[in-house]
This record gives structure tokens, sequence and C-alpha cells, in this order.
């Protein structure tokens, strides 16, 4: 593949996770994603045939990307109070301090109308998250894997419930008022 080719794949990627963030998944066609990138609208569909295609594909950028930056949450050498700090200071900044909904957030409130391959790769995604927050609580906590579980879908029904939160009243206090518990047991 050329660098062109993907240079606009990329271009296309960019402007549909814009787009979805801002509106949804409902709210934009690959017309307006040919508007935004300044190609043709069937351009688009040459790179991505469907709009699941496409959906999908920005969602595994994105879980890619995001599990990129993830530390080992086994690697002894790293601290995992800090690791947690990091990954709430790391949803704040990308979220809360944007103004923004989360990608994923979008995508789950659109979780209705959306093809089979997003939603299999929306739940990947949270999977992801699932998987490595899992195995930090049971090192910070000392906790077995189904109790270290349940903190985890605890902390991130909560990280989800602050940012919509802070949207929803335009206070990003509340935001840290939410995970206050959070960075008192585990961050310190």
């Amino acid at each position: 593949m050329t660098v062109e080719k993907n240079d606009t794949k990329n271009k296309i990627q960019d402007a549909a996770e814009r787009l979805i963030i801002q509106g949804g998944y409902g709210a934009f066609s690959f017309r307006d994603i040919a508007e935004e990138v300044g190609i043709k609208s069937a351009s688009v569909h040459y790179h991505y045939p469907t709009k699941g295609d496409l959906g999908s594909a920005v969602m595994t950028r994105y879980i890619n990307e995001f599990s990129a930056q993830l530390p080992n949450p086994n690697d002894e050498s790293l601290d995992p109070n800090a690791m947690l700090e990091g990954f709430i200071n790391g949803f704040k900044a990308k979220i809360v301090d944007h103004q923004n909904m989360s990608l994923c957030t979008m995508l789950t409130a659109d979780k209705h109308i959306l093809p089979d391959e997003v939603s299999a790769a929306l739940a990947a995604f949270y999977n992801v998250k699932i998987e490595w927050l899992t195995l930090l609580f049971m090192r910070l906590a000392s906790l077995q894997e189904v109790q270290a579980k349940t903190q985890t879908i605890q902390f991130l029904a909560t990280l989800h419930g602050a940012s919509v939160l802070v949207q929803a009243t335009g206070n990003a206090e509340f935001f840290e008022r939410a995970l206050s518990y959070w960075r008192m047991v585990y961050v310190k």
C-alpha cells in the first residue's frame, strides 16, 4: 500500500472519529467525511465499502493506539498505583479536559444502530480495558481475579459516569469528586 493511500485512509478515519465524537454513529455520512477530507464520496467507499467497515477500522485503530500506551500491569518494576493514576489522568486529559465524550461512549449510546462488526470492535475495546485493569487491581489490592474484575467494573462505571456527569453539567470538578475514592484508596 502506498504512503498516499495510507494517508487518505488515516484522514478518513480521523474525520469519522471526530464526527462520531461530535454527534454519534448515526449523525454522519460518507458524503460528510468526503467533504471534510476533500475527496469524493466514491473515494471513501473505495477504502471502506460500508459504514460498518469504516466504523470497525476506526475502532481497531483506537484499540491498537490505546493498547500501545498501556504499560504491562504485571511488570514488577512499575508501580501499580502510578499506573492507575496514569490511567485516570489519561482519561481525564483526553475526555474531560477536552470537553468531549469518548468515542466509545458515543458508540455505546448508538449501540442499537451499530453494525455487528462495529459492536464487536466496541466490545473488544472494553475487554482490553477490563483485562488490563483486572490485572492491575489484582496487584494493587492482592485480589483474586473475580474480585479484581468487580473492582474494575465499579471503577469503569465511576470513570465513565463521571465523564457523562461533567458533560451534562459543565462542571469539571465533578470528575475529581467522583474519582476521589479511587485516588484516596489506590493512588494515595
